[in-house]
């Protein structure tokens, strides 16, 4: 299994360049807005997100707010739940419903949908 990476991909001079790159997409959403006029005024076309597959697993520290261990994700979200699921029903249901996935190559880290709607 691997991770999903998003890039912000633009075309210049007929090639496709890099932009921007997160494990969370809403981060990619975001500098595509603040970034679109600077980017088209450099001569980028066709602005995306696309995404891929790695073995590389997102750095902790850079994205603090949206990995969690199972215990993390528990006191997150037990109140939503009134408190009637145990960690393990609950981090079965978050994985279940897509609000979070499995890190794969580290152990008890779970990253946010951060586009996640219920």
């Amino acid at each position: 299994m691997a991770n999903k990476y998003y890039k912000v991909i633009g075309i210049i001079d007929g090639a496709s360049e890099c932009l921007f790159g997160s494990f969370d997409r809403s981060d990619c959403v975001s500098e595509i807005d603040a970034e679109r006029v600077s980017w088209r005024a450099d001569g980028y076309k066709g602005i995306k997100i696309i995404s891929e597959d790695t073995t590389d697993t997102p750095d902790t520290d850079v994205y603090s707010d949206v990995i969690f261990t199972k215990h993390e994700l528990f006191m997150n979200q037990a109140p939503a739940f009134n408190f009637e699921l145990g960690e393990d029903d609950l981090l079965a249901e978050a994985l279940e419903r897509g609000f979070v996935t499995k890190i794969d190559g580290a152990e008890d880290q779970y990253l946010m949908n951060s586009d996640y709607n219920d």
